[in-house]
């Protein structure tokens, strides 16, 4: 295989389980994929699925007095050829922030609102890359320029307070591409914006992965962010992922009864004015009471009997092996979307 399609990042078995008051949370379950250079990854699904806890996992920003991870097999994070659960805590610092960088959904608490937003682009070049104020700075401001700020010049000078959200997200992705990282991962990076930056923040982070064949992961809990936009889709529930394939194989052959619920959730220009929004029945399980089954299986339509009892394992599709899905019952054909 040659170097430029070696992966990037291969993540096998990750398990992160969290003692807690209430028991111990299957925040991450035996999650695995594998990312190249340049390519997308979406992790797809609804709020407490595990999407921003296999991101902190990938990252080693879990709490520190919870990294037991109470469980004989955590898994193993390989990057860029380094296993990241054998390096040291200096060398995880070096790697996080100049090889892997991370943009979270609310810039405000991303953004120190006591430092300028210049001063803040510049900790990291001087950190992980030595660079004196002077120079920094002016680094700073190329960056504000290359992520579309206004007046880069004076922007750089301003505090969080005195920019708009979309100006202060643009700021973090500056922040998070300083070091020219191999590996981006933004989660849930336009929650928080109105739906004309979010398209204009997306189609940024788009251009800059292009520009720099930067692999990137991208976390939503909204399937129609991911069309067009990545080569690859994981969905995830309940800590575990229930379906992965190629973006447009997932869209046009859903197999996963809670993929299609996702699907179906999403708002259409077409739909009648006063259109009820379907949603997903029921509310997903709380991790630290996992029972057995299917874990989608009392939210599902096509749950019976085997489904409470057995959890079905995540296998490849007979057509097309580069489709993995977890059920017993999988829909057999869906309408196409790709």
């Amino acid at each position: 295989m040659s170097k430029h399609r070696r992966p990037l990042l291969t993540v096998e078995g990750l398990t992160t389980h969290l003692p807690t008051k209430e028991g111990v949370v299957h925040a991450v379950d035996g999650v695995s994929f594998t990312l190249t250079r340049g390519e997308t990854l979406a992790i797809v699904g609804e709020s407490g699925s595990g999407k921003s806890m296999l991101c902190r996992t990938i990252l080693g920003l879990l709490p520190r007095q919870k990294k037991s991870y109470q469980h004989p097999d955590p898994g193993r994070i390989m990057f860029d050829g380094k296993d990241l659960g054998d390096v040291s805590h200096q060398e995880l610092m070096r790697v996080r922030g100049k090889e892997i960088a991370v943009v979270l959904q609310d810039p405000m608490s991303s953004l120190n609102p006591v430092m300028t937003v210049g001063k803040q682009i510049a900790e990291p070049l001087r950190y992980h890359l030595g660079m004196n104020r002077n120079t920094a700075r002016a680094r700073a401001i190329e960056l504000l320029n290359s992520v579309g700020l206004p007046q880069p010049e004076h922007k750089v000078d301003v505090y969080p307070h005195q920019l708009s959200g979309g100006m202060r997200q643009r700021v973090v992705i500056a922040m998070a591409l300083a070091c020219e990282p191999k590996l981006l991962i933004a989660d849930e990076p336009t929650t928080a914006l109105d739906v004309t930056v979010q398209a204009e923040i997306l189609n940024l982070l788009d251009r800059i992965q292009t520009e720099r064949n930067m692999a990137m992961i991208l976390v939503t809990h909204d399937l129609g962010v991911v069309a067009g936009r990545a080569k690859q889709t994981a969905v995830m529930y309940a800590g575990k992922i229930v379906e992965q394939a190629p973006t447009r194989e997932l869209f046009a052959n859903m197999r996963m009864p809670y993929t299609r619920a996702l699907f179906d959730s999403i708002p259409r220009l077409e739909d009648p004015l006063g259109k009820r929004l379907q949603t997903i029945e029921g509310q997903p399980p709380s991790l630290s009471t996992i029972g057995p089954g299917c874990h989608f299986a009392p939210r599902c339509l096509e749950a019976d009997k085997l489904c409470y009892e057995e959890e079905p394992p995540l296998t490849q599709d007979v057509q097309n092996p580069a489709h993995q899905y977890a059920c017993w019952h999988p829909l057999i054909k869906c309408r196409g979307a790709a």
